[in-house]
Parts: structure tokens; sequence; C-alpha cells
């Protein structure tokens, strides 16, 4: 296979041009004080509508967890609008892509998948054999080239996901996975205005998240959003694109850090908190 064709890169970088805006910053940190996680948190808002963002450490280097699965569905789809890999393409499930995921898969050792069927998994279900074996296809590298030609700098796409202990042998791995706020925001801009192939497709993958319980609950009624979360034992993000019932439209991003336990209380403790801030920074938008 030739490299993926880089297309519409001009118009690509002009959608990430934005205005800080102290007023929007004012209201993030606020919200972040009323909820008891601005110690603990980090947070990118921007109003497409008036290309203004405001920011709460949002270029600090936070694990992302599972929103670097919205990069690797980025690649999927400029490799299929380059015509080197189809979306009905066959993909065998491996063995060594095996590991715990969230919810129940049928991604099973030797099953015949598609790439499509592996991308609307990943994103939907977070599935992590799906995005593992994704990797394999789409090549890291190729993500981690792509996020940076879309402006997003210090993105890495490093090493596999692993649900739980141990972690995954992963022999091609490059590095610790890096996505900070302020870059998956740019990116989701860049999916919100069309501005990348396959953004429309996109912004309908993300809108079947079944994950809804970190800024979900916060939102208004008839609010449409758009995301992706990613949780570990000691971290809660949520990050999308916000539309509402007038059309208005945002990208919100909140990554969190807490103190792990041995029960579930800490993460609910943490949603719950993600919850209230997003209800205090939508009465806003």
């Amino acid at each position: 296979m030739g490299a993926p064709k880089r297309a519409g890169q001009g118009s690509a970088m002009r959608a990430l041009t934005a205005t800080a805006d102290e007023a929007i910053t004012a209201g993030i940190v606020d919200a972040l004080t009323d909820a008891g996680i601005r110690e603990t948190a980090y947070a990118y808002v921007c109003d497409l509508d008036r290309g203004r963002f405001g920011q709460w450490r949002s270029d600090e280097n936070v694990y992302p967890a599972s929103v670097i699965k919205v990069p690797i569905m980025a690649e999927a789809y400029r490799q299929y609008d380059a015509g080197v890999l189809s979306p009905d393409a066959h993909v065998v499930i491996t063995e060594s892509n095996q590991t715990t995921t969230d919810q129940p898969t049928p991604l099973v050792t030797g099953y015949l998948a598609t790439a499509r069927e592996l991308v609307e998994l990943m994103i939907t279900l977070s599935d992590n054999v799906a995005t593992n074996q994704l990797m394999d296809v789409l090549r890291r590298e190729r993500v981690t080239d792509y996020m940076h030609e879309l402006g997003l700098p210090t993105f890495v796409l490093g090493r596999k996901l692993s649900g739980s202990e141990p972690l995954i042998e992963d022999p091609e791995m490059t590095g610790r996975n890096r996505l900070p706020p302020a870059e998956i925001g740019r990116l989701l801009a860049l999916i919100a205005d069309d501005r990348i192939v396959g953004a429309a497709q996109q912004r309908a993958i993300l809108n079947r998240c079944k994950e809804n319980r970190k800024l979900g609950p916060g939102l208004a009624p008839g609010d449409r959003f758009m995301h992706k979360t990613g949780e570990t034992s000691d971290l809660s993000h949520d990050a999308g694109i916000l539309v509402t019932p007038e059309g208005r439209r945002s990208v919100i991003v909140l990554y969190t850090e807490f103190e792990p336990d041995t029960t579930a209380n800490a993460a609910e403790a943490s949603n719950a908190a993600m919850t209230r801030w997003m209800r205090t920074v939508r009465a806003t938008l």
C-alpha cells in the first residue's frame, strides 16, 4: 500500500484559528471551582460560531485514555478517501490484539470484521480490541503524521490500549499516547466545520457514543452532543461537539484526574463533578 494522500490541509489549518476569550475562560474556571475540580481538571471550550475559545491548563500532557480513538477514526476516513483502504475491507482479528474492553465485544480471535465495523465499535462502544486491530491496519505513524499536519503538534499515538493489567504486549510501541485537551478540541473543530474528509460520517458515529454518564447529564433538553469519552482507574474524560436546539455550535473538552480506589466511588464522584461543570458551562452557551 502507498501512503495516503494529504488532502485539504490548507482549509483544515484555517479552521484552527480562534481567538482567546477571557470571559469564556472565566466561565470555565468558575464552573470548575463550583464543581470542586479546579485543581484536578483540564478544559477547553470553543464557540465555533464566534471563533472564540477559553481554556484551563488545556496544553498539559494528561493521558488521553480512549479519547485517543477520535484521531484513529479520522485517519481511517482519510485512508478511505485516498483509496488506500476500503471501509468494506476484511480484517481478521488476531490474538495479539486481545485485551479486556468495557462492553461485550464480538471481536474474538479469528472473527472476520470490516474496517467500517471496527471504526464503529471503537467509537460507539469504545472497543479496545477494535482500536488495537485498527492500529495495525492504519499504522500508528500515519495517524501521528496526519494529526501533526492538521495542527496538533504534540499528538502521539505510541501504544496500543489495554483494558486491564497486565498491559498488552506491543512490540511496535513508540511511547506514551499524547492528546492534550486543546488538541482534541482542535480536531473536533475540524470535524464540526467539515474541514477534513469524512467529517459528516465521523459526527454521526460520535453521535452514537453509548457512554453518557459524564458531560451528557449536564446538557439542556434538545441538545445534541457528538462525543467520545475516556476512563482509566484515575482519569475520566469527555470531549465532543455540542449543537444546541437553536443551532449554536461549541466544542467542549473536559479531562479530569482523581485518586483511584477499589470501588467505583471515585469514578462516579468524578463523573458527577463533570456533570455539574457541564451544567454550569452550558448555561453560558
